[in-house]
């Protein structure tokens, strides 16, 4: 399989029709680096990586270094790729002034580990000047080679295609081995395990070492092992100052950080006072949903769903095709239905998650009553279910998530 990742035709609108920088973050060992270089297989320009000893040289001798090895054109500008250059201590600086004189002739993107805008080191504001894309983990749509719009989305949630064998064996190798590239393609269970330590270790003591003044690293990465047990529901950060042993903004600020560097990430409430949404505990999720360990099969379910809606929302609303968001609901009574989609302030679908239960779900149905939700989705991680109901003119559906899922992006 070649690694030609989805968000390149992103990557292209952004620099050929935008014309503005393009920040390409996402978790370590995503597949950044072979996104910029494939890029440069099909367009002339030059890739830089800051981790290399001779390109700090070139850019310190010559900061302009990329106009002397290929000529600028305003009408196909040759693409300079920047890796890993937020490590250099003044690159906002570097980019405003390289970005302000060149932008004319040149492309320019830019990649890094962790979210370039946890870097406050340096410069003037960027702002204006580049549009940031999140690469994530392989998705069954991108396995299978395909890409929706919000509009056709919104327009087809009632319909399904026909059966898609490719679908089924993508979500089956994807819930098994996550979908980050390199465990992905091996195949293997023990090759994941090995590499997902690996991963964990360095994203803590080289990326958020570098990058932070964090002094505790070992609890840091202890709270980073303690969280795959948490994840489906709603995070207390009492519970783990309790465990840490450590002060309770402490712990709010390392699971910050590990959100930040794309370790976790974390679905809020729907509520429609904002203000009360901060008030309430949100859902804890990984990127890596292979982490999650057996018995807590439906968890590691769940969190491929959520991963999947996630760069859904994301994807459209970063590239303009609508402004969208991603929250769960829960009342009082801690009735809960696992996920909402948000368009401007407006419930649009309901999504709910079962490992096997092809009943329609009791809280999915109030929820979609007393939101008006036009569609709910109970997706089912066994495949070959495709049940649709309609009730009080609203749609549900009883539907395996490799069919549904691969309607996504």
């Amino acid at each position: 399989m070649t690694i030609e990742r989805m968000l390149a035709s992103d990557a292209r609108l952004v620099l050929d029709d935008w014309r503005k920088m393009v920040f390409v973050s996402g978790p370590r060992q995503v597949g950044k680096t072979t996104l910029a270089k494939s890029m440069l297989v099909k367009r002339s320009g030059r890739y830089f990586n800051w981790d290399l000893a001779s390109d700090r040289k070139l850019l310190a001798k010559d900061p302009a270094f990329f106009e002397k090895e290929c000529a600028g054109d305003p009408v196909h500008p040759p693409l300079v790729v920047l890796d890993e250059l937020h490590k250099y201590a003044r690159w906002k600086n570097y980019l405003k002034g390289t970005f302000d004189g060149y932008a004319d002739r040149f492309a320019f993107m830019v990649t890094g580990s962790g979210r370039l805008d946890v870097y406050k080191r340096g410069g003037d504001s960027l702002l204006g000047r580049y549009v940031p894309l999140c690469l994530f983990p392989f998705t069954i749509a991108e396995l299978a080679g395909k890409r929706a719009t919000w509009t056709s989305f919104a327009r087809d949630l009632g319909e399904l295609d026909g059966t898609d064998a490719g679908a089924k064996d993508a979500f089956q190798a994807l819930l098994r081995l996550g979908g980050f590239p390199e465990p992905f393609l091996r195949g293997s269970d023990a090759f994941h395990r090995t590499w997902s330590a690996g991963r964990t270790e360095r994203l803590v003591r080289e990326d958020i070492r570098d990058a932070t003044s964090l002094r505790e690293l070992s609890l840091l990465e202890m709270l980073a092992h303690l969280l795959p047990e948490r994840v489906g529901s709603p995070l207390s950060l009492n519970s783990m100052r309790e465990d840490l042993g450590v002060a309770f903004e402490t712990v709010r600020a390392w699971v910050g950080v590990l959100d930040a560097f794309y370790y976790s990430f974390r679905i809020s409430p729907w509520v429609k006072n904002v203000a009360r949404a901060l008030k309430k505990e949100a859902k804890l999720y990984l990127w890596d949903w292979a982490e999650i360990e057996p018995p807590r099969d439906g968890a590691r379910f769940e969190n491929l769903v959520a991963l999947h809606l996630l760069k859904a929302v994301r994807t459209w609303t970063q590239v303009g095709e609508a402004s969208l968001d991603l929250t769960y609901v829960r009342d009082k009574e801690k009735r809960e239905v696992d996920f909402l989609i948000v368009e401007k302030r407006q419930p649009r679908v309901l999504v709910e998650c079962k490992l096997s239960d092809t009943a329609l779900s009791p809280q999915l149905l109030a929820f979609q009553e007393s939101l008006g939700v036009p569609c709910a989705i109970q997706l089912v991680s066994e495949p070959g279910h495709a049940r649709r109901t309609t009730i009080g003119g609203r749609t549900q559906w009883v539907v395996s998530a490799n069919r549904w899922l691969a309607k996504l992006v």
